[in-house]
């Protein structure tokens, strides 16, 4: 029998994986049908409430997991307060994104996209709040069902409404309808489960002791969804709709792989916090051995779709998005970073350094703004690539050099790990190539993975007890 935690941790890993599967296959069909232009429409809208999103929740939904989580009986009342709070932020943030998308003057179509996005926002983010007691019960089950529930229901509805015709509006409301529905499916199972109720009521010393928790949370939030999706909003005002769709194709493949990284943050993260507390030398160990495990993931997938980009742009998305081969290869360079990134992040966050970790993310926010605004009026979408990349690079470089404050790490450690991974992943990016200009894509990626284990005992990088370390400390 799995113990809770086990449970948990396979619900959410699976659900998690589902999800990101059942997403890029029906991203894939929008932009394969609806052409770049299209897809620029659609990606900017998302784009657009993904970000206002966060201004409807300011960090409360981590507050209501922790707090719940240590008093379950005042569940209830802080998930009432967290409600009524959420009214209000919810009000005003859908009236700002309604000015702020008038004030950009986009196109009526578009301004119809970004409305019923906004009341998708809406919905996700009060499921998000009663998904946050399900959390603080450890009952991770519901919430797995309903993220991929809904992710299938968008998957269908929004096929059905590709192949018969209907406009571009109706693939927005394949996410409003399933959202609205995991708001309905939450709710039952909330109550029926704890007797728990959707009912707002405000009180003042719940709100500052909530609000006070969650402003660390809510700033951090911010400035990371503000970096992440300013670039398409940034586009679409200096390069064009048609701009945004081009570079939605390397943005999603991107973000695809982050499932990896955070996967690894939720496990490790726990293990930080106690070992910051009792074992200093050992957290420096955890942290160099997952810094390491991390690369050997990350280095390998860059370097194959750096090679196999165009292939991969042509055969999985037409040839109407060959603007995005450029773009994708340097985007996929900052996925090294980005693996690493999220770690030293957690590492930061769980040996009390949030404050200097939010103050990294903000500035890391205004370094890209930045850079947008100088490079995408030269360079466009590649421009928008490069600020990206630079960003990431800051987050790592920044977020690395406090760790030295807080345990004595190994650099000779991680300099040899760096330099023998790449090597392993340059060997096979060669082999890949080689095979991808006699035979196809397809086959250079079966050999890719069958190719790099080969590389990394050569190299020495890993060996067999390293791998057993590597499933004791994630059983641990």
């Amino acid at each position: 029998m799995l113990n809770p935690t086990a449970k948990n941790t396979a619900f959410m890993t699976i659900s998690s994986v589902g999800q990101k599967v059942v997403s890029f296959v029906y991203f894939t069909l929008i932009a394969r049908m609806i052409g770049a232009e299209g897809m620029g429409k659609y990606f900017l809208a998302l784009s657009f409430t993904t970000i206002f999103v966060v201004f409807v929740d300011l960090g409360f939904s981590n507050v209501l997991v922790r707090e719940s989580a240590k008093y379950k009986d005042k569940a209830q009342e802080y998930f009432s307060n967290v409600l009524a709070v959420k009214f209000f932020l919810g009000l005003f943030t859908y009236i700002a994104l309604l000015i702020t998308v008038n004030i950009l003057e986009y196109s009526t179509e578009v301004k119809n996209l970004i409305y019923l996005s906004g009341v998708t926002m809406l919905f996700d983010s009060l499921h998000l709040s009663i998904y946050s007691i399900f959390r603080a019960f450890g009952k991770l089950k519901y919430e797995a069902i309903g993220i991929v529930g809904s992710q299938i229901l968008t998957l269908l509805m929004g096929s059905f409404f590709l192949f018969s015709g209907y406009p571009l509006i109706f693939l927005i409301l394949a996410f409003t309808i399933p959202s609205f529905i995991n708001v309905c499916f939450a709710a039952v199972f909330l109550y029926r489960e704890y007797k728990i109720k959707l009912l707002p009521k405000y009180n003042k010393k719940i709100f500052l002791y909530l609000g006070s928790i969650a402003i660390p949370f809510g700033l951090a939030a911010i400035f990371s969804r503000v970096y992440t999706y300013i670039d398409s909003v940034m586009l679409s005002k200096m390069a064009g709709e048609a701009a945004v769709g081009w570079y939605s194709i390397p943005h999603k493949i991107v973000q695809a792989f982050l499932f990896i990284p955070g996967a690894l943050v939720a496990v490790i993260y726990p293990r930080f916090s106690e070992l910051f507390i009792k074992d200093k030398k050992r957290l420096a160990y955890v942290f160099e051995r997952s810094f390491k495990y991390l690369l050997i993931i990350a280095m390998p997938i860059a370097v194959g779709i750096v090679v196999l980009a165009k292939d991969i742009i042509v055969h999985i998305f037409t040839e109407e998005y060959l603007n995005s081969v450029l773009p994708l290869q340097i985007l996929i360079v900052g996925l090294i970073f980005s693996f690493t990134a999220l770690l030293i992040g957690s590492f930061l966050n769980a040996c009390n350094r949030q404050v200097a970790q939010t103050t990294i993310a903000a500035l890391v926010m205004v370094v890209n703004i930045v850079l947008n605004l100088i490079l995408i009026p030269i360079y466009g979408i590649v421009g928008a690539a490069i600020s990206a990349l630079v960003g990431n690079i800051l987050l790592v470089k920044i977020g690395y050099l406090l760790i030295p404050k807080i345990t004595r790490l190994s650099h000779t450690y991680i300099l040899k790990n760096i330099i023998k991974l790449g090597s392993s992943s340059i060997a096979m990016g060669l082999i890949v190539w080689i095979v991808n200009m006699h035979y196809n894509f397809i086959s250079a990626i079966v050999v890719g993975i069958l190719v790099y284990p080969i590389m990394l005992v050569l190299t020495n990088a890993i060996n067999k007890s390293q791998i057993k370390e590597a499933f004791e400390m994630i059983k641990k």
